[in-house]
Order: structure tokens, then sequence, then C-alpha cells
């Protein structure tokens, strides 16, 4: 049994905390309903469902198995919206490490991407702490790149 659950209702009361670990209130979850309150037991609004809501895990295989068979076409784009923001702001590589591999990518399928142009996207990435786009946001906004991913990720 969870702390401050009571065994005859199963409500679950817990305490929140700023970010610097001081105390900020307290949520009562009766199993539908989450009530939050703040440090002075004042309640600030009522919600459906658990509070805070519980993130999602994101699945991030599909662009590992892009970057490992690399492109022929959109590379480009896929650096930009998807591949750079993986790198740098979910598996949390440096620039520089970052950049290796954008090359070594790029340099699947041939040709020559310029440096420069790598980190420059990748210092941009990082600072605006960009997220890579979906496969569901790619299929919207970038129809041609989605089909060949697709044909990548079906091989």
């Amino acid at each position: 049994m969870k702390q401050g659950e009571d065994e005859k209702s199963k409500v679950i009361r817990y305490t929140l905390n700023y970010p610097d670990g001081s105390y900020a209130g307290y949520v009562v979850f009766d199993g539908k309903y989450s009530k939050v309150y703040n440090e002075k037991g004042e309640i600030l609004f009522e919600v459906e469902g658990l509070f805070p809501p519980r993130r999602r895990k994101v699945n991030y295989q599909w662009i590992e198995k892009v970057l490992e068979k690399g492109m022929h076409d959109c590379r480009k784009r896929f650096i930009l919206y998807v591949a750079s923001r993986y790198l740098v702001n979910v598996k949390g590589l440096d620039e520089n490490e970052a950049v290796k591999r954008l090359e070594e990518f790029y340099s699947k399928s041939g040709g020559k991407v310029y440096e420069s142009w790598l980190k420059s996207v990748v210092r941009g990435v990082k600072t605006k702490k960009l997220l890579p786009w979906s496969l569901k946001r790619i299929e919207e906004k970038d129809k041609e790149m989605y089909e060949i991913i697709t044909k990548i990720l079906n091989e």
C-alpha cells in the first residue's frame, strides 16, 4: 500500500515540491479525480486522472535504425528535423560526437557534407532544446522523407 493510501476508500495523498525541493502543496487522488492544493491547503484545481500525469516513454529505435542504414535522399532534412535533435537532446551526446555521427550517417550513401553546417545545426538544436520529429509528424510535414524512412524500416 502506498504512503497516505486509505484502505477503505483507496484515496491517495502525496506531496508536491518545487524544483528547489521546497514544499509546494499536495494532491489527493480518489481513483478518478486529482484535487491539487497549495502549501496553505487551499484547493487550486481538480483534474480527471492522476496529477501530475505520467510521462509516456517515446520509442526512438527507428531513428537508430535509419542512422545505422543511411539514406540516399532527404538526408539533410533528416539531419535537421530528426537526427541532430535525437543525438544531442535525447541521447545527450556532446557537439563533437554528434557531428561525427552525423558525418558517418551522411557518408553511408556517398557524398560529403560540410562540417561547419553540421556544427551550426547541432548548436542551434542544443540551444533551442528541440526534440526530434515523430514519424507521424514526418508523415504530415514531409511525405517524401516519410516514404523513404518507412522503406528503410521495412527492409
